[in-house]
């Protein structure tokens, strides 16, 4: 096994740190910034960014954690999310390999996800997760910029133009490996976010 790539059930995942290390490689004028998005009893979300030397914003990355979902997130939930936000910015850059969720994420999806489901299952569901993610990667990222910077007929316009087996797994919760944080999905479930472009009814706006 190559240091920093691991392999999950038959797939190969980079390490967070690895994909630094490529990012430093590949662009050392590059900057990574983070943000606290929203810290509470409950939850942590943590937003991440890249910019070029002339600071001009390429990539962000979304990441939330339940406090509950595990025993490290009970102390470390925010290191966790910034980790995670951090590896999704980079996967925007394009630094993912060949699965856009790092194996920080996977490793931690499983985590929280086995007691209640077998291996076949978990191995299904991050197959499922991974591929449709990176496949509309363009899409989540423009759906959460424009959610961030309130424009909702963007992301509104985005979000009904996905068919419903896509949206259907998109709309997974986000302590099941869903891209959109609980914040992001309350907004895509809004009547304002129906309604910003002409959406669709209630029954479009989530599916699954």
């Amino acid at each position: 096994m190559t240091e920093g790539i691991v392999p999950i059930h038959g797939k190969q995942y980079k390490t967070v740190a690895y994909r630094v290390n490529e990012f430093r490689s590949q662009y050392p004028e590059y900057t990574v910034s983070t943000e606290l998005v929203e810290a509470n009893e409950t939850l942590v979300v943590m937003k991440a960014g890249i910019s070029n030397e002339q600071g001009r914003l390429l990539a962000t990355g979304f990441a939330e954690e339940v406090r509950a979902a595990s025993k490290i997130n009970r102390t470390s939930a925010l290191e966790n999310a910034e980790t995670s936000a951090i590896g999704r910015a980079l996967a925007a850059l394009g630094l993912a390999g060949t699965e856009y969720a790092s194996a920080d994420e996977v490793a931690n999806a499983i985590t929280q996800q086995n007691a209640g489901m077998s291996d076949k299952e978990v191995n299904e569901l991050l197959i499922e997760n991974t591929t449709t993610m990176l496949a509309y990667s363009d899409s989540i990222l423009a759906i959460k910029a424009g959610i961030s910077l309130d424009d909702l007929s963007t992301a509104s316009e985005e979000w009904f133009s996905l068919d419903d087996e896509v949206k259907r797994r998109l709309w997974k919760a986000p302590s099941k490996g869903g891209p959109f944080t609980t914040k992001e999905r309350e907004v895509i479930k809004s009547t304002e976010f129906r309604t910003a472009n002409g959406g669709g009814d209630e029954s479009e706006a989530q599916t699954g």
